[in-house]
């Protein structure tokens, strides 16, 4: 999976546990905060 096709997914509602941060003008995936560790994306 490209990372513009994940942004899409993420975007439309397929992967609840994350969103979209702009990161110097890029989109870009983000886990939404849960306290754990284990499962950020690196």
């Amino acid at each position: 999976m490209t990372l513009k096709q994940f942004v899409k997914g993420i975007e439309s509602g397929k992967y609840p546990g994350h969103h979209i941060r702009n990161i110097n003008g890029v989109k870009t995936p983000v886990s939404n905060p849960d306290g754990s560790k284990n499962n950020n994306l690196d």
